[in-house]
């Protein structure tokens, strides 16, 4: 399910899935009323910048052979009690292959990894009910002011 990138043409894949993801993102923040001019210029050079960085992971998600998404995480200390957890950093399946057990899957898999994961997502994202479904609790809440 899970395929380490192997060569530069997994490697131009991976990054146009996680291209894919944030315009995606993006669409759901302008729903909140928010415009990031940062996402709108995001491009391959921006998804494939923790490519090769120490304690950063990245595969292509595959079923029947097929890649159909990609998942990047890091190990790292959590910010909540410093112990160490795999944090999620993205996890993006195509729309078409959603709702089919996959990303549970996915998560299963990663959890053999590390007993503990952890991520952030936007309220207002469909992937909060995926991932209350899975069994994970919400930590903690930001909130935003705009200074105009």
């Amino acid at each position: 399910m899970l395929k380490k990138l192997e060569n530069q043409e997994e490697i131009n894949e991976f990054g146009r899935y996680k291209v894919e993801l944030i315009k995606e993102h993006q669409y759901y923040a302008n729903n909140l009323g928010l415009y990031d001019k940062v996402v709108d210029k995001y491009n391959i050079n921006d998804a494939l910048r923790h490519i090769d960085q120490k304690n950063y992971y990245q595969f292509l998600i595959i079923d029947n052979k097929q890649s159909i998404g990609m998942v990047e995480y890091k190990i790292e200390n959590s910010e909540i009690d410093n112990k160490e957890i795999l944090y999620l950093k993205d996890i993006y399946i195509k729309k078409e292959f959603r709702g089919k057990g996959l990303g549970r899957e996915v998560l299963n898999e990663l959890k053999k990894l590390n007993n503990r994961i952890e991520l952030e997502c936007w309220y207002g994202m469909p992937a909060n009910n995926f991932y209350k479904s899975f069994g994970f609790k919400e930590l903690k809440t930001r909130y935003m002011i705009d200074s105009e």
